[in-house]
């Protein structure tokens, strides 16, 4: 009887290659992410923004033109984001219905409607009824809606575009 040896030698040079891809491609990314290159931060901007940070969301879906959102906490400069669309922006609007029970000393929530270069901005923090927006400064199509949230907890949202 001959024992066979089976070398494995092409496996272990592909495991390692891979190994050392997997590893640069690791270590280019948390560079890039460190140094802010290719990330948008920019709450004005028409293009997706980038969070750095994290929230604790309860809930969050956006069903029939209706974005419900409910979270505990955010990160301070947390921005939550939906795309909505605009049918009739001569005769649209936005409602807001929004509600913050803890609002710490100096805390806000802003809401941001942006879509190419038009920017509207509106302090939500202390609602008291839905807020209505006028969508006639901007176009049909797509806009983006985002919530910037500086150290508010226990929110809870419904907006909408009717």
């Amino acid at each position: 009887m001959e024992v066979k040896r089976t070398h494995h030698t092409g496996f272990l040079i592909t495991g390692i290659i891979c190994t050392m891809l997997m590893l640069t491609c690791l270590t280019g990314f948390i560079v890039s992410a460190s140094t802010g290159n290719g990330i948008n931060s920019d709450i004005a901007s028409g293009e997706k923004v980038w969070n750095m940070g994290s929230i604790h969301k309860n809930y969050e879906s956006c069903l029939d033109g209706v974005w419900k959102l409910d979270f505990r906490s955010a990160s301070d400069g947390f921005v939550a984001e939906q795309k909505m669309i605009v049918k009739h922006a001569e005769s649209e609007s936005l409602y807001a219905d929004i509600t913050c029970a803890t609002v710490p000393e100096g805390a806000t929530l802003t809401l941001y409607l942006v879509q190419d270069g038009t920017v509207k901005t509106f302090d939500v923090t202390d609602l008291s009824e839905p807020l209505p927006c006028s969508l006639e400064d901007f176009g049909n199509g797509s806009i983006r809606v985002r919530l910037l949230i500086e150290g508010v907890e226990d929110v809870v949202s419904e907006i909408r575009i009717q």
